[in-house]
């Protein structure tokens, strides 16, 4: 790949990527709680539009970036870089493996909506339909939070490791007064203390709130060092 295709795959996946997040969250409800399945399932079937363009553009990004990020290697000398793009790529894995999950809530919200309202006339296929559906719904999320919970561990690490890696190569991004260094170790460290500590010691939900702020700051990162790749690439 050559150094602008990388500095593009880099940036614009992560920026794709952002956006799909930001649909997907919409979609489900910034305020619905994980465990509220009831209403995960409701959104998801009102939503599933949504969630289907959401889904496409993370694949689509998380890939790009995916790529991009194998194509910098060699960026430092050493293993910790290496060993950091290795966890940053299989948390990229096991996210988009989360997506597939996200998508059969979806199919299941379509189904749980269409009996909602036999179950509350009293139908009793109806009724048994709702509960299974909740049921193997209950069970998907699970599923959908522990997936996502073991790729940001992975990420965390692994841009712990690109950070580690980076200090004594001097590599710049766009703004040259930002050190990618430490930026990488500083999304890593939030993206490992939100899911490790905070999603065990408070609330998953809140750990995924600040995990979130880490996810942000990788998009910065990727696009700062993305365009200025780009840029030097011409």
């Amino acid at each position: 790949m050559s150094v602008k295709g990388t500095g593009l795959a880099l940036s614009l996946g992560m920026l794709a990527t952002i956006v799909g997040y930001v649909l997907w969250v919409t979609a489900i409800g910034f305020n619905t709680a994980s465990d509220d399945i009831a209403t995960v399932l409701t959104n998801s079937a009102s939503g599933s539009t949504t969630l289907q363009i959401a889904s496409i553009l993370v694949l689509v990004g998380l890939v790009a970036h995916g790529a991009g990020l194998i194509s910098t290697r060699g960026t430092s000398a050493g293993t910790a870089e290496s060993l950091g793009i290795i966890f940053i790529i299989s948390a990229i894995v096991v996210w988009i493996t989360s997506i597939g999950l996200g998508i059969a809530l979806s199919e299941m919200g379509e189904k749980y909506v269409a009996a909602l309202g036999g179950a509350a006339a009293g139908d009793a296929a109806s009724v048994a339909a709702v509960g299974g559906i909740q049921i193997a719904a209950g069970f998907t999320q699970a599923a959908n939070i522990a997936a996502n919970t073991f790729g940001t561990v992975a990420a965390g690490i692994g841009w712990v490791l690109i950070g580690l890696a980076y200090r004594g190569s001097n590599t710049k991004g766009l703004l040259s007064f930002i050190p990618l260094e430490w930026l990488a170790l500083l999304q890593g460290a939030i993206l490992l203390i939100s899911s490790i500590i905070i999603s065990n010691v408070v609330d998953v939900d809140t750990g995924a709130q600040v995990g979130g702020i880490g996810f942000l700051l990788i998009v910065v990162w990727s696009v700062l060092r993305g365009f200025q790749l780009a840029r030097s690439g011409k």
